[in-house]
Formats: C-alpha cells, sequence, structure tokens
C-alpha cells in the first residue's frame, strides 16, 4: 500500500486549523509588526511562505497556538485570497466605458470580502446571546443594507450564533451570483441597458467599517479587539481594483481596521489610489520583503527549515533527524575531509583567511570540485545531497524545498520492493538526481514559461525578448562563477554580482524581470569604492546544479560594469573581462551588517 507523502504540498487554505497549527514554523519571528495593528504590504516570491503566514494568522489556527479563546486573541484576522476567488473577472473589463468601473469593483471586492467574513464568523465558534444579534440585524441588515440600495427584506436566522453568520453569509453569496449575472448580461447582449439600481452598491467606508464598528461591539469579541483583512495574492487583482484597494489602505482605519497585503515583489500594479495619488510608506503603510536570502543567515534558515521539514516527518510518527533522513554521500564527505585536512596542514605556510576555518570553508569543496572538473565529464558525479545542501538549494523559498523533498520521498517510494516498510531515509543518489531535476527545470521549463508573463505585461524588446535577455544573463552569470569557483583566486564562492555604476533601463529591466520571476535576490551593498550603496543581485542558488556550483556556506561577489553586463545579456557569454582580475571579486563579508542594511533599504526604496 502507498505510503502518505509526509511532504506533500496542501494548499495553506485548504489545511484544517489543527494540521496548519502542527505543520506552522513562524518563518518571519524578525517581524512582529506583521502581527501588530496597521496597514502593511508583504512582498515576497511566490512559494516563500505568505499564505501559510495568513492561514495561520486567522482565528481558528491562532486560537489553537496561543491556547485561548476567540476573544483573548490580540486580534482578529479576516483573509480574502484574490487568486482563490473570482475577484478579477475578465468580464470585468466591460465596465470600463460606460458602467461605473471602480464604483462596481469596490462593491464586487467588497459583497466578496463581507462573504469571507461571515462565513468564517460561522466557523469559529463564537457565541453571541440573541438581543445582540437581533440588534446588529436592525443596525447592519434592516438600516444600514436599506440606505445603500436594498429594496428586499432580508430573512435572518436568529436560532443560534452559528445560523445567524450563517445565513447573512448566504446573503452576500447571492450578491455575488447577482452581480456575475449582470456581468453576463452586459456582455451577451448588444445595447444592453439593464440597471443595476435594483441591488445594492456597498463601499469600503460606507458599509465594511460599519459592519466591522458593530461586530466589535458583540460580547464574542473582546472591547478594543482590532480586526485584520488580509489580502492574499493580491497581485492577480486588476489595475482598478489594486487601486481601490490602496485606496482603501489610504482611508486610515486603524486601530479598529488593519489592511494587510501580500504579493509578489514586482507585480503589484500600481502604488496609486482611485484618485491618483501615490500611497507612500510609512505614512500610509509599512513594508516588508520576506524574500530574503535566509542562506546568508545560514544558522536561522538552517534551523527553521529543518524544524518545518521535522514537523511534517512527525505528523506520520516519523521520529527520524531530518540529518538522517537525508544523509549526505559518505564516498564525498571522506574525499572533501581529505581537502580540508590537507588545508588544515598546509595553512602555517599558505593560508590565506584570517583563521584556518575561513579557508577550509572558502576552499574545501571548490578544491574537490575542482578536481572533478579535471576528468571528462566529473564534475557530473557531484552529489547534490544531505541538509545543509537542499536546504541551500532552496534559496529561501519554502515550497521549493518541500516540492523536492515530495519527489525525492516518490522517488524512494517507488523503489520500495516491500510497499508496507516505513521509508526512513532518502538516499544521496535519490536527492542528487531530484535536485538536478529542479535546477534544470527552473532554467530551462520555468524560465520558457516566463514568456507567456512577457505577453501579459505585453513586453516587446525583439530582436532579443526580455525572456532571452534573462536567459543570458542567467548563463553567463553561472558559467562565470564556475571558472571563478575552480580558480586560483583567493576568493572563489561567488553568487551575487554588484553594480559597478547605476543600470541602464534595458540591464534594469532584466534584473527586475528576474527578480519577479524568483531567478534573483534584490537588495544594496557598498560600492567598490566606499562611498555610497549600490545595487546586488544574488542568483537564485537552486540553479547551482546546472553549473556545478557549491551553494552552501558565504559568497563573495563579483564587481561588474554596464558593459560587461550588456555583453552577458547579448550574448550569454562568460564575463571574460572581469574573470581574471583578483579586485573585483569581494569577500562575503556583506552577509552580516552590509546584507542586512541593504534589505532594509531596499524595502523603502520604490
Amino acid at each position: 500500500m502507498s505510503q502518505e507523502n509526509p511532504f506533500a504540498v496542501v494548499s495553506p487554505e485548504e489545511m484544517d486549523a489543527k494540521l496548519a497549527n502542527s505543520l506552522f514554523v513562524d518563518l518571519y519571528s524578525e517581524y512582529p509588526e506583521i502581527s501588530r495593528p496597521g496597514n502593511m504590504i508583504i512582498f515576497g516570491a511566490r512559494g516563500c511562505g505568505k499564505s501559510m503566514l495568513i492561514r495561520c494568522s486567522r482565528p481558528d489556527v491562532l486560537s489553537i497556538r496561543n491556547s485561548c479563546e476567540i476573544k483573548e486573541l490580540p486580534y482578529i484576522a479576516f483573509c480574502l485570497s484574490a487568486e482563490k476567488t473570482n475577484l478579477n473577472l475578465q468580464e470585468l473589463n466591460a465596465l470600463k466605458d460606460n458602467h461605473a468601473p471602480y464604483m462596481l469593483n469596490e462593491h464586487f471586492m467588497v459583497i466578496h470580502l463581507m462573504r469571507y467574513i461571515f462565513l468564517e464568523l460561522s466557523r469559529i465558534g463564537v457565541v453571541c446571546d440573541s438581543e445582540e444579534l437581533q440588534k446588529f440585524k436592525s443596525i447592519i441588515i434592516d438600516r444600514k443594507l436599506k440606505i445603500v440600495g436594498e429594496k428586499r427584506d432580508i430573512e435572518i436566522d436568529l436560532e443560534s450564533t452559528k445560523a445567524f453568520f450563517e445565513s447573512i453569509y448566504y446573503y452576500f453569496d447571492m450578491l455575488v451570483d447577482e452581480f456575475v449575472t449582470y456581468l453576463r448580461g452586459i456582455i451577451r447582449v448588444e445595447g444592453y441597458d439593464y440597471s443595476y439600481n435594483d441591488m445594492p452598491i456597498l463601499s469600503f467606508n460606507r458599509f465594511v467599517i460599519p459592519v466591522l464598528e458593530e461586530l466589535r461591539k458583540l460580547s464574542c469579541f473582546e472591547k478594543g479587539q482590532p480586526f485584520f483583512l488580509f489580502f492574499d495574492d493580491a497581485d492577480n487583482l486588476s489595475e482598478i481594483q489594486t487601486k481601490i484597494l490602496n485606496t482603501w489602505l489610504a482611508s486610515r482605519t486603524q486601530p479598529l481596521v488593519s489592511i494587510k497585503i501580500s504579493t509578489q515583489w514586482g507585480l503589484y500594479k500600481t502604488f496609486l489610489t482611485t484618485n491618483g495619488v501615490l500611497i507612500e510608506s510609512p505614512h500610509d503603510y509599512q513594508e516588508v520583503n520576506i524574500s530574503y536570502l535566509y542562506t546568508t543567515r545560514k544558522d536561522e534558515y538552517y534551523k527553521k527549515a529543518k524544524d518545518i521539514l521535522e514537523k511534517r516527518l512527525k505528523a506520520l510518527d516519523i521520529s527520524v533527524p531530518a540529518e538522517k533522513f537525508f544523509p549526505s554521500d559518505k564516498k564525498q564527505d571522506e574525499a572533501i575531509q581529505k581537502e580540508i585536512d590537507s588545508i588544515k596542514e598546509k595553512y602555517a605556510t599558505e593560508g590565506r583567511g584570517y583563521t584556518m576555518s575561513d579557508d577550509v570553508r572558502r576552499y574545501a569543496i571548490p578544491n574537490y570540485i575542482k578536481k572533478l572538473g579535471n576528468k571528462s565529464k566529473s564534475r557530473f558525479t557531484y552529489k547534490y545531497a544531505g541538509l545543509e545542501n537542499i536546504v541551500h538549494l532552496s534559496s529561501g523559498i519554502i515550497r521549493y524545498l518541500l516540492d523536492s523533498v515530495a519527489m525525492m520521498y516518490d522517488e524512494e517510494e517507488s523503489q520500495l520492493k516491500d510497499k508496507s516498510k516505513q521509508i526512513l531515509r532518502i538516499q544521496p543518489s535519490t536527492q542528487d538526481m531530484v535536485m538536478r531535476k529542479q535546477a534544470d527545470k527552473l532554467l530551462f521549463s520555468d524560465l520558457r514559461k516566463s514568456k507567456y508573463l512577457e505577453e501579459y505585461l505585453e513586453i516587446t524588446d525583439h530582436p532579443n525578448n526580455l525572456t532571452d535577455k534573462l536567459a543570458n544573463l542567467i548563463n553567463a552569470m553561472g558559467k562565470t562563477f564556475y571558472e571563478i569557483l575552480i580558480s586560483d583566486r583567493s576568493e572563489r564562492k561567488v553568487f551575487s554580482v554588484a553594480l559597478t555604476n547605476n543600470p541602464d533601463d534595458e540591464i534594469r529591466r532584466v534584473f527586475e524581470y528576474g527578480v519577479q520571476l524568483g531567478f534573483f535576490h534584490e537588495s544594496f551593498i557598498g560600492n567598490k569604492e566606499g562611498d555610497g550603496r549600490t545595487w546586488l543581485y544574488v542568483l537564485n542558488r537552486g540553479l547551482a546544479p546546472v553549473f556545478h556550483l557549491d551553494p552552501t556556506g558565504f559568497t563573495g561577489y563579483l564587481f561588474m560594469t554596464n558593459d560587461d553586463l550588456r555583453t552577458a545579456i547579448q550574448t550569454g557569454k562568460r564575463l571574460r573581462k572581469v574573470v581574471n582580475v583578483e579586485e573585483e571579486i569581494i569577500p562575503g563579508q556583506m552577509t552580516i551588517e552590509d546584507y542586512w542594511e541593504g534589505i532594509y533599504e531596499s524595502q523603502n526604496v520604490k
């Protein structure tokens, strides 16, 4: 019988509260502002854990984590996923010319939000007395809805708190269906003149805020308990809807309501409101980018990734430390240990680093890979196996890590002759095979698919389009980094490029596109002259197997000029102009202070 895969990725929205809580690891504990009142836009690459963070902020999970009742929680969170709903219907484009697009898009967003708020309230088990519910009905359903245009008498079930909230949910569910029917009428009937006057028109300030004000008065919530409205996958909203959401951000509804928006970096469509006003941080909202390169903070990310894997193993009663479940290749470990012993033996006369451990970290694995490269095709025998390797190859993206180890588990299971036998380790050869396949998929399949994004963004840079330029740049960087790795220079582990001068429009667009797609991490670093800051772009470490690179440990960075980069973008050839210049490679001492200072700056630069 096939065993359940402990690493199978399940959408956080589909997890029940107990499962979500049992698997949750707080990756972003260094950002307490996420759980504090205040508007926020949370940027992050796809798969870095934004949706899981939001799922575990909802009251059913939070009450388990805090071992308390709903009214004792620090906040009550409601979530609306733009990806999991039909908010950005193509039919909404029919509103653009003659059908009040901003007003009706806001109405559509509000009824979806109300639908999810009351669905959540019906599920979390809060209890109110009948007099409270009747008063809420009188103020919101009988009065407020009438003011905004509802002409019908709405039947609300007062039998229990659950039934009460559930019946209001069904009402807003009906409004969603009615609105979709209205849109279809506009599209299907030429000269369609159906008026929306027979149904209510809802807005954030005129309806959502009054509803939440009345909800907070109910005894099932603590007096003054704030509400958080999470909008997940906001990059899936249309430009009009994004402007509406920005207008809500700028309306300053705290401390009653805080809006938390999650979106992929570079894909949030606009920072303008419906009035054409720019929302600004920190005046209107705080900005956090959680796509941090955790591999530069090795101990933190490694520990949290290990915790995530072990929690999933424990869920299936597999009590094996992650290091033993994902063992490294013994033969390779022995060969690398010989390199370590050799470095230690020669350190007194040939040492380059400040300490012996510096030289071990910098040269042991590169020396081993260099020796493999001296034999025909032997470089392919390097095993990307062991917990440290696969965690680093995830490049800070938890989804990439889980997808990879799930594939390893399936492969290991397929090789079992006795299907009832429990899997207690993943063979190093299986780990290596999967990580190489994942790297190939990332560079060749995923990058090819990005052409569809190009078309969506209406990008046309012929004769070489943006995707081809990005592919050329990635290949040039990977080839150059490998040449540096097997060279005799002092700093040989390189995964990053720093710009010597400000990028021109072409170079800037290619790097921005690479950041959007997850091929680069973006930050700032001190410039070569030491009198300012410059852009830093770090290659996704998941590509290491393609170019035979060592993904582990701290790395240096390579300064490159616009001319160097332009050549790389157009040809994809190695960066031979700088590969033999020792001074162009700076040791990776930026990983503690400079890197995080750069991350802080990048959050506050438009």
